[in-house]
């Protein structure tokens, strides 16, 4: 698998979602969403231990499986709804919980009490739609997240798309296209022009 989408709204079919898609598709790679409405992922409780378990988390739920998704995608895309101001809380418990892969002894180092960074230099997307307002705060927790993870962030598609679909509005649905195709041009699924 080349790309992993993780779509952060608990709807199902959400403009969040659909541009997860849409950008997944778009990049002409092998590619797997995931669903995070399908998946229970509790949140951390901040044990740490999976500092002292070479990266096992101990919460035993839907995070396990997608451990190994994460750690075998070349490239990651993540898409988060704004629910309240921010990620919605699942993206949350998904960002925390990424926390584990840290101690897997794999990548560069971190800072002493947070790890390697297995995920370094692998492409990123992030996605956040609002209705009004808030995703201002929520693009930026994406943001952080890269950074911290040392990938390298691509594009970032923040869009206010009130209470319609993104399937009506040719112009998101296009910024999604090119996001896509820009990752498989980085990926070599799509030859550059």
């Amino acid at each position: 698998m080349k790309v992993l989408g993780v779509c952060g709204s608990l709807r199902k079919k959400s403009n969040t979602n659909q541009l997860v898609k849409k950008v997944a598709l778009s990049s002409g790679c092998e590619f797997e969403l995931v669903y995070l409405s399908d998946r229970e992922v509790e949140p951390c409780t901040g044990c740490l231990g999976c500092m002292w378990s070479e990266g096992e988390c101990t919460i035993k739920d839907g995070m396990q499986e997608l451990y190994e998704k994460i750690m075998e995608a070349e490239a990651l895309i993540i898409g988060s709804p704004t629910y309240y101001m921010n990620v919605s809380g699942a993206v949350k418990c998904f960002l925390d919980r990424k926390f584990a892969l840290y101690f897997r002894g794999i990548g560069p180092p971190g800072s002493p009490y947070t790890g390697q960074r297995p995920l370094a230099g692998r492409p990123a997307v992030g996605i956040v739609t609002a209705a009004e307002t808030g995703h201002e705060w929520a693009i930026e927790t994406l943001r952080h997240h890269f950074e911290i993870n040392q990938m390298n962030v691509i594009r970032e598609i923040v869009e206010v798309v009130g209470i319609n679909d993104v399937n009506d509005m040719p112009d998101v649905m296009k910024r999604a296209e090119r996001a896509g195709k820009q990752l498989g041009e980085m990926l070599n699924c799509i030859e550059s022009r």
